[in-house]
């Protein structure tokens, strides 16, 4: 069996790849060649771990295994990750185990991956400002990510804590992005193309007031059920698309809360990112519509991911191999 440390998957997969793999993983998806199980979660006393199985076989990628994923935010305070993982594989001929693969670097590479090509389906040609809301590791990597999608004219960063703030904007300073910090949500928001909501809010911080006509919206923050980071007259107001249909419906707060509060409707169309890709269903209808992505993240994206790791892996005889 091969073991894969952070330094080995990040050697072997980029930001480009990443974007590669997670349309492969969507196309396959849209082709209902993939077998996904509802994400189950255990509680621990200051975290939760997330047992994430699934099995893809697409015309450009097959993989079958799981991603077993923490969360734990106190983390935070301690300057340590607030996500971790490992992805094992499974030879998809044979079931054997062939591979363990830290998975800490793939859940942000991958995340990041899927807000930009959910950006390049539905966001406005035209937009050039782009918010992002959140000053964590995923806030980094939607800055590199939509960078490489999207004209970004301005960013602006808001967060809680303020000394991140002002290191995020110096990262997007330091790729040659004119950035801000902003003091609030409205602010960074106001006349914004695109904003990414990337925290660990568990009340909305982001309102229909604050969202201008026209708006694309990438909902990355995720806590369960329980937790939202939109609040429900925002996520009425749009069109709204998702990962995962079982997940919208069993996972998302944003919508399980709306629904709840009795601003979404039952019977409110969601649309599949996937069916999106593959031209089965439409993006933006209109130029002044609000699109919302609600990312849950989903195991194909991270076996496409890994798969990809270690084939390349295979090639250039990176990692180690650990008989079981």
């Amino acid at each position: 069996m091969l073991f894969l440390n952070e330094n080995d998957v990040a050697r072997l997969l980029s930001p480009s790849d990443a974007l590669a793999a997670v349309r492969d993983a969507l196309a396959a998806q849209a082709a209902d060649a993939i077998s996904l199980p509802l994400r189950t979660i255990a509680t621990g006393e200051h975290g939760v771990l997330g047992a994430m199985p699934g099995a893809l076989g697409g015309r450009r990628v097959s993989a079958i295994g799981a991603k077993l994923v923490t969360l734990f935010p106190k983390n935070a305070d301690l300057h340590l990750p607030t996500h971790n993982a490992v992805i094992a594989l499974f030879d998809p001929q044979t079931g054997r185990p062939a591979a363990l693969l830290d998975g800490r670097y793939i859940t942000e590479i991958r995340t990041a991956a899927t807000s930009a090509l959910a950006t390049t389906l539905l966001a406005r040609p035209d937009a050039r400002t782009l918010a992002i809301l959140g000053t964590g590791v995923q806030a980094k990597a939607h800055v590199e990510a939509l960078a490489a999608v999207m004209r970004i004219d301005e960013l602006r960063v808001w967060g809680r804590n303020a000394e991140r703030a002002a290191a995020l904007a110096a990262f997007a300073h330091e790729r040659e992005l004119r950035s801000q910090v902003c003091a609030t949500v409205s602010e960074a928001c106001r006349g914004a193309g695109v904003v990414c909501t990337v925290t660990l809010a568990r009340e909305p911080i982001l309102k229909k007031a604050d969202v201008k006509a026209g708006t694309h919206i990438n909902a990355v923050g995720f806590g369960g059920p329980q937790t939202r980071e939109l609040s429900a007259d925002l996520v009425a107001h749009a069109n709204i698309f998702i990962d995962s249909a079982d997940g919208a419906a069993r996972e998302s707060g944003n919508l399980i809360l709306a629904r709840k509060d009795g601003e979404l409707p039952a019977d409110k169309k969601l649309t599949l990112l996937s069916d999106v890709l593959a031209g089965r269903a439409a993006g933006r209808q209109s130029p002044d519509e609000i699109t919302v992505f609600d990312s849950l993240g989903i195991a194909i994206e991270d076996l496409a991911c890994a798969q990809l790791v270690y084939g390349r892996a295979l090639q250039s005889h990176a990692g180690t191999i650990v008989e079981l």
